[in-house]
């Protein structure tokens, strides 16, 4: 049986970890209602941050607070994706706000260098991620079929330009099924599918791998060590990478 000091660690670090969260969350907020205004219907970026931050349990109350506190937030933050490459060429993109530029590429090359990778020239890696919206979806007793139906009739409400195709791919997985969307379309399928009842876990419009790249357990551990790392920068909102497997 964990002792009870173990038992207490776990919890502290598992309470640092949401609070770091929170702030990140928050600092999303408040950097996109500065730059696009305080509407998330007129303001895309502000309407993914609140969707983020509602799905990771931020009260309505916080994230009012910090829409509002940005029309009074005197600071400047500079909003940055920096691309980069790590063991066997595994791709990563970080995404940061920072109101000191030097000190954010700073930490980023030491975190890249103990992962014995290093930082890439914008839009060379970019070009193995598509940026797509991604749904998921808990199978709860909901087979593949059934889910097309509902996907099919969610479709119906929406309308589509050029004959473009809204969902993208749909793939299922041991519990689960992921649906790709287009950017586009991606806020008014989820809801029309949350209207039919579709227990979906996750949603998000984020960077999407084309491809995976596996990893040896050794430097598995650094790239570990390295996501720890950005995850305690509070410069850095999050990673992206194209990580696929384990293999010995």
């Amino acid at each position: 049986m964990p002792r009870k000091h173990l038992i207490a660690s776990g919890i502290n670090k598992k309470q640092q970890m949401q609070a770091k969260l929170g702030n990140k969350l928050a600092k999303e907020i408040k950097a996109a209602a500065k730059v696009g205004g305080t509407n998330p219907e007129a303001n895309p970026r502000l309407k993914a941050a609140i969707d983020k931050a509602l799905q990771n349990n931020l009260s309505k109350e916080s994230i009012e607070k910090n829409i509002n506190g940005s029309v009074k937030d005197p600071s400047s933050l500079l909003d940055s994706e920096y691309e980069g490459y790590g063991p066997n060429g595994l791709r990563i993109i970080v995404k940061t706000l920072s109101d000191n530029v030097n000190r954010t590429i700073s930490s980023l090359r030491g975190y890249f260098s103990k992962l014995k990778g290093e930082i890439a020239k914008p839009n060379s890696v970019k070009n193995s991620f598509n940026h797509a919206g991604e749904i998921i979806v808990s199978k709860n007793n909901l087979s593949e079929d059934e889910l097309m139906e509902k996907i099919l009739v969610a479709l119906e409400k929406i309308e589509v330009v050029n004959n473009e195709e809204p969902v993208q791919e749909t793939n299922e997985h041991e519990d689960c099924f992921q649906i790709i969307t287009m950017p586009k379309y991606f806020y008014k399928l989820r809801d029309g599918l949350k209207e039919l009842k579709v227990d979906i876990l996750e949603s998000e419009i984020k960077y999407i791998p084309t491809d995976y790249t596996d990893l040896n357990k050794e430097d598995y551990i650094r790239l570990e060590r390295f996501l720890d790392s950005c995850n305690e920068d509070d410069d850095v909102q999050w990673v992206i990478t194209n990580f696929g497997e384990v293999k010995d």
